[in-house]
């Protein structure tokens, strides 16, 4: 069994269990994926990603300790990269569960470590083991008093290139005892600071106009959030959409922004969300419809308001993107089509096994 000297890098998202345990599971799954890639994309080849252990990225780098300016930096990177992905997830849900409206509560931390580590071979996979392993993944359970944080060890400290990159004051010294281990000094430097130096990512524009334009209006058979769900997914929507043939798009995801074209019968449309706003009883959803053969840009503006736990007020209407009025005919053609679209989706709804509420 082979043996190297090497740096551990640990990075933890904290809020993981509760997150995976009261939330949707695809959901949760698909915002812990993104934000796992995102860590994965900027460690690039500086680190080997030895283990993906579900809320935590395995790192690890042979031979001798980096200086403690390069150890801050690839973990500053993550971390920006980190709440970048968090708060654009965040900006552009378009769906009301809890996973998707919780996303900000995750938080990561980093634990770093240094020692020599054995390598064990099985299959295709290489497998780190060894004393100061267990150290490292021990120190993930602490007594720091919060969620965003980077921890190095003394024992790292000692063998890291170079001087200290910070003053004494940006860190904390502190200890743990373990069983079998015994005292692992260590100093940790919180993060809530560099979280608020973080760039925002570019919030999507959600404003639209709005004018007098009347609603139709009927009552649909389901709780509230399922039936905006049902009509949100937009790739389904030639399962109850009259008139419309596919959808195509270049991510599966449905989001602010997202892009997909639509192939009806007699024409062509890009649809695309503009956002959602929520309310304990009612949600409120838009999007751009631009059919450029007819030089039209609309938008659709849906409602969808609990009545009972049983039954949802859905209202849908169309407006024009700027503050034009639609010519008479197109008007009248598409408020047919929106009619139309109103009972089937009705009856799509009534028809399907209602989801659990979220």
């Amino acid at each position: 069994m082979a043996e190297t000297n090497a740096t551990i890098l640990i990075s933890d998202i904290s809020g993981f269990t509760e997150f995976m345990t009261t939330t949707e599971l695809a959901h949760s799954s698909y915002a812990i994926n993104k934000l796992i890639n995102a860590i994965v994309d900027t460690v690039g080849d500086e680190y080997h990603i030895s283990e993906i252990e579900g809320d935590a990225v395995l790192m690890i780098r042979k031979g001798p300790a980096p200086s403690q300016k390069e150890i801050l930096n690839i973990c500053f990177r993550i971390f920006n990269a980190f709440q970048i992905q968090r708060n654009w997830m965040q900006q552009h849900t378009v769906c009301p569960c809890a996973a998707c409206l919780t996303i900000s509560n995750l938080t990561l931390k980093f634990v770093v470590h240094y020692g020599p580590l054995a390598e064990m071979k099985v299959g295709s996979f290489v497998k780190h083991s060894g004393t100061e392993m267990i150290v490292a993944h021990r120190l993930m359970k602490n007594s720091i008093d919060n969620h965003e944080y980077v921890l190095l060890t003394e024992k790292l400290l000692q063998q890291a290139a170079g001087p200290a990159e910070v003053t004494d004051t940006d860190w904390i010294t502190a200890s743990e005892e373990y069983a079998s281990i015994g005292k692992v000094n260590y100093r940790f430097m919180l993060l809530n600071e560099a979280g608020k130096s973080v760039d925002e990512p570019l919030a999507p524009q959600r404003a639209y106009h709005t004018d007098d334009t009347p609603y139709i209006q009927i009552p649909i058979a389901g709780y509230f959030k399922d039936v905006y769900r049902r009509l949100v997914k937009i790739p389904s929507r030639n399962r109850w959409m009259q008139g419309l043939q596919k959808v195509e798009q270049e991510t599966p995801e449905v989001h602010v922004g997202s892009i997909h074209y639509c192939t009806f019968n007699d024409y062509k449309a890009v649809i695309s969300p503009l956002g959602m706003t929520l309310a304990p009883t009612e949600i409120i959803y838009a999007e751009n419809c631009l059919v450029e053969e007819m030089k039209l840009s609309l938008i659709y503006e849906f409602v969808f308001k609990e009545i009972n736990e049983h039954t949802c007020g859905f209202a849908s209407r169309f407006m024009n993107a700027d503050k034009s009025p639609i010519a008479e005919d197109v008007y009248a053609a598409f408020f047919e089509r929106l009619k139309q679209m109103g009972e089937s989706f009705k009856e799509y709804c009534e028809k399907i096994t209602p989801a659990t509420h979220l």
